[in-house]
């Protein structure tokens, strides 16, 4: 019979069994398992913060903003989208700047930064696109 702890590292291996973690030359690309609603990879960008090691800032790269712009849909212009967007990020600890979903992080809680980063994405994802309607404003 299996016992909670071996279940847990069994969980956490199949969480994080699809994805690639990619050393860039100042922190981590994240390509997830996670899919945008075109079925593309979700990917979580990492990178220090100046010259400190030890400091992170977490980020979608504005890769959902800029989803959402190929799709039709600008949330610069539309009030109530980018309300539901910020308000979706703040739930996760995530701010949203210049169409970036960011957070920062330190070495102790990056690994969970990446998760609240991904989960704040798929979320904001998903409430967005299924919100549109025809003139690509949300409702």
């Amino acid at each position: 019979m299996m016992d909670e702890k071996h279940l847990e590292q069994q969980l956490a291996e199949e969480l994080i069994a699809g994805w690639q973690i990619i050393a860039t030359g100042s922190g981590f690309l994240v390509s997830t398992d996670w899919h945008w609603p075109n079925d593309e990879r979700i990917e979580i960008y990492v990178r220090t913060v100046g010259e400190r090691e030890d400091l992170y800032i977490v980020t979608d790269g504005g890769d959902l903003y800029n989803f959402l712009f190929s799709q039709g849909i600008d949330l610069s212009r539309d009030e109530n989208g980018m309300k539901i967007f910020s308000n979706t990020a703040e739930r996760y600890g995530v701010r949203i700047l210049d169409g970036q979903m960011v957070k920062g992080s330190s070495d102790g809680d990056l690994a969970g930064s990446i998760r609240k980063m991904l989960e704040a994405v798929k979320d904001a994802s998903f409430l967005l696109w299924h919100k549109l309607n025809r003139e690509g404003c949300v409702h």
